[in-house]
C-alpha cells in the first residue's frame, strides 16, 4: 500500500501547473515594428496597459497576471482582426489564454469610468464656447459644438435576430451614432443599435436628444448632420433642394461637408 504522504506529494507534482517563457516585445521590437504589428508604439502600449491595469489585475490575481500581455494580445487581435495571428506570434500562452485575454480587456476598455476619460460631451459654458470657437476657426460656421453622423460597423453575422444586423447597403453591421469636435475628437458615441435601424430613430432613441431638448447644453448650440436626421433647432440638416445662393452656400460649408463624409 502507498504511503499516504509519497501520494500526497506525487498529486501536488501532477497538478503543478508549467508556464511557458512569455515575450518581451518591448526587447524584441522597436516603436517602427511595435507600431506595425500593435498600431501602438512602446508609450501607447504603456499608456493603454495603464489605463486597464487595475480592472485587468481583479481579474487575474488568481493566477499570473496578464495586463501588460493581455493588452498586446488585444491590440495584436484589434490591428488584424484574426484570433489566429495572436497564436502565431506565440505570445506564450494558451489559446483559451488568449481567448479570454482579448475578452477581458475589450471589457475593460469599454468599462463607463475608462470610457468617461475621453468620451464627453461638453456642458459647461466654458466647455462649449471652446468648442465653437475651434469649429468657427476651421470652418467659419459659428455656434458649431460638434458634428454628427452615422457610420457602419462590418460585424459576423450573428445567430440570433440575423436579418436586423443587415444594413441598406446589404451586410451585417451596427449603426454606430458617432458626434465628433472639430479636432475629430469623439464626444459622443451610440454603438449599440443593428444595422437595419436607421440613424434618426438611434437619435431619437438617445440621450443626446434629451440633453439638447431638456436645455442640459447651453442655449445657442448647434450640430450639424446630414439630410438623414430631421432639421431641429439645435440639429442643422442640409437644403434638400437649395434655391437660393445663401442656400446653396451654407450647404456646401465645411462642416456640412464633414456632416456628410465628403
Amino acid at each position: 500500500m502507498m504511503n499516504p504522504a509519497v501520494s500526497r506529494k506525487a498529486a501536488q507534482q501532477r497538478q503543478r501547473r508549467t508556464y511557458r517563457v512569455r515575450r518581451d516585445i518591448f526587447a524584441e521590437y522597436d516603436d517602427a515594428e511595435l507600431l506595425k504589428r500593435f498600431r501602438l508604439d512602446r508609450a501607447g502600449i504603456v499608456a493603454v496597459t495603464d489605463i486597464v491595469r487595475d480592472k485587468l489585475q481583479s481579474k487575474t490575481e488568481r493566477n499570473r497576471a496578464l495586463t501588460p500581455e493581455m493588452v498586446a494580445i488585444t491590440l495584436r487581435y484589434l490591428a488584424t482582426g484574426k484570433m489566429h495571428q495572436c497564436s502565431c506570434d506565440d505570445f506564450g500562452t494558451t489559446q483559451p489564454t488568449i481567448s479570454r485575454a482579448i475578452s477581458q480587456t475589450i471589457d475593460a476598455l469599454a468599462d463607463p469610468e475608462v470610457i468617461c476619460q475621453f468620451v464627453a460631451f461638453p456642458h459647461t459654458q466654458r466647455e462649449v464656447q471652446q468648442k465653437q470657437a475651434e469649429f468657427m476657426q476651421v470652418t467659419q460656421f459659428p455656434g458649431v459644438v460638434g458634428v454628427i453622423d452615422g457610420t457602419h460597423i462590418r460585424i459576423v453575422s450573428p445567430h440570433v435576430d440575423e436579418h436586423v444586423y443587415v444594413n441598406r447597403k446589404r451586410y451585417h453591421s451596427i449603426n454606430v451614432q458617432v458626434v465628433f469636435d472639430a479636432h475629430y475628437k469623439i464626444l459622443d458615441i451610440v454603438a449599440r443599435w443593428p444595422g437595419s435601424v436607421n440613424d434618426a430613430r438611434i437619435l431619437d432613441k438617445s440621450a443626446l436628444k434629451l440633453m439638447f431638448e431638456e436645455q442640459h447644453v447651453p442655449a445657442g448650440c448647434y450640430l450639424p448632420g446630414d439630410s438623414g436626421y430631421p432639421c431641429k433647432q439645435w440639429l442643422l440638416t442640409p437644403y434638400l433642394r437649395p434655391q437660393t445662393v445663401a442656400q446653396a452656400n451654407y450647404n456646401s460649408s465645411s462642416t456640412l461637408r464633414c456632416s456628410r463624409g465628403d
